[in-house]
């Protein structure tokens, strides 16, 4: 209880409305602040009065709004705007019935000044401490929202500390990694979305969300994904890998080597790296910058096939014996290699019959 009352302190602390000039309304904000919250209650309810009318038309139509395209929004409702102040309205309500102990009412009032605006995180916070009793997901989920939209309010990072909603975020990211490593990918995004809800603020939430979306070729939201990554962490190679593979899809390649470039010097011990690089580098037309990547995957990885036959190409090229790269290619599996080797083997076998 002391928790909930300092929550309350908190909001009521850090709150700001828009100016209302309804004298109920502010008839009801001089009761709260005075301590009168039953005085305040009937104040606010008469404020409400003068708009409950037009309140289920209200809601029609920003159900409606919410489920529409870019296009519909801008062409069927162009003036449509969140009616904020009916929402605060509920609200101050709510709060005053939790300070007069009418808690059921009270989450009833912060239940429609949700509906009201949906963007509105002190109303959020205070549903989500009212469903806390019908399970800790469901609270969190509003908990959670709330403190996305309001990083500075202090009341909501305490609620989520206090009710451990970032174990909700894992439970979800869990599944959908895994689903995400067995090539499940829209199951994987269904269960990365959710863990976002409870976590918006981590970088490998948005790295495997955006490999998800990668699998399912949906690559804009790929590269958006990886982007949030690299801009909550700078040092989350995974982010600049996984763009710069999807570049590499959209055939962009100087966009990919410059994420690569990154890579390697957050991770100089990256093989896979060094192997896209090589590639881009010779999409490119850069033949030597792609020959040195070449030479540090087989350093970093010798068993890369296509190493083995690219520094082979470019010795023959220079006139000298590259024998031994396209054989240690072929060996490795690297099939453009096998008729060089071949080549080889029939030319030492013409010198030794000599």
């Amino acid at each position: 209880m002391k928790k909930i009352f300092l929550l309350l302190f908190l909001l009521n602390s850090v709150i700001s409305l828009k100016a209302q000039d309804d004298v109920n309304f502010l008839a009801g904000e001089r009761a709260y602040n005075n301590g009168s919250f039953k005085l305040a209650a009937e104040y606010y309810t008469r404020y409400i009065k003068t708009f409950e009318a037009k309140l289920p038309e209200y809601l029609s139509k920003i159900y409606s709004y919410d489920t529409c395209t870019a296009f519909e929004k801008s062409s069927l409702y162009p003036n449509f705007s969140v009616n904020h102040e009916w929402a605060v309205g509920y609200y101050k309500l709510g709060m005053a019935n939790m300070n007069n102990s009418e808690f059921v009412q009270a989450g009833k009032d912060f239940d429609v000044a949700v509906q009201i605006d949906s963007q509105y995180p002190e109303a959020l916070l205070q549903k989500g401490i009212m469903m806390k009793g019908k399970g800790k997901n469901e609270a969190c989920r509003y908990i959670s929202k709330a403190r996305r939209l309001s990083d500075t309010m202090k009341a909501a990072k305490l609620a989520y500390r206090d009710n451990f909603c970032w174990m909700c975020g894992i439970e979800y990211f869990a599944k959908g990694k895994t689903e995400v490593d067995l090539k499940q990918f829209a199951e994987g995004l269904q269960n990365l979305n959710q863990a976002i809800l409870y976590c918006h603020d981590s970088a490998n939430y948005y790295t495997y969300r955006g490999i998800a979306y990668e699998g399912l070729g949906k690559l804009d939201s790929a590269i958006d994904d990886y982007t949030l990554s690299i801009k909550m962490d700078s040092l989350n190679y995974m982010g600049y890998y996984r763009r710069a593979l999807t570049y590499e899809q959209k055939q962009k390649y100087k966009e990919a080597m410059n994420d690569l470039t990154k890579v390697i010097v957050r991770n100089p011990k990256f093989a896979d790296a060094y192997l896209h690089q090589a590639a881009d580098c010779e999409n490119l037309g850069m033949v030597e910058s792609a020959l040195y990547d070449y030479q540090q995957l087989i350093h970093l990885k010798p068993s890369e096939g296509i190493a083995w036959f690219k520094l082979g190409l470019r010795k023959k090229k220079m006139g000298e014996d590259a024998c031994d790269y396209f054989q240690k290619a072929a060996d490795l599996g690297c099939d453009d290699a096998q008729s060089y080797a071949d080549d080889c083997k029939k030319a030492a076998d013409r010198k030794a019959m000599k």
